[in-house]
């Protein structure tokens, strides 16, 4: 038996509802020279979040645990490309 558009409507916003209900947790975003965007986006099951950049902003926990996870593999991966291009 297929949802209906209200079923899956109403799953969505549950879904937002919990994670909005998280304890929330500081998260500062630095700017970024190479990417001057204002914003940020993080989307959780579906759930899109817009983060400003270069201001403290408090954000539920795994909003935070997605953003911080997301950063530190760019980094990374960043670092590792720069480790291929030296001479």
């Amino acid at each position: 038996m297929s949802k209906t558009q209200k079923e899956v409507e109403k799953e969505l916003l549950s879904d937002r509802d919990a994670i909005l209900a998280q304890p929330k947790v500081k998260l500062f975003i630095p700017h970024d020279r190479s990417n001057p965007a204002k914003h940020r986006t993080v989307i959780i099951n579906g759930q899109e979040f817009i983060l400003a950049v270069g201001k403290q902003l408090e954000v539920p926990e795994v909003v935070a645990e997605v953003w911080n996870d997301s950063y530190s593999r760019t980094v990374e991966a960043e670092f590792n490309m720069e480790k291929f291009n030296e001479v």
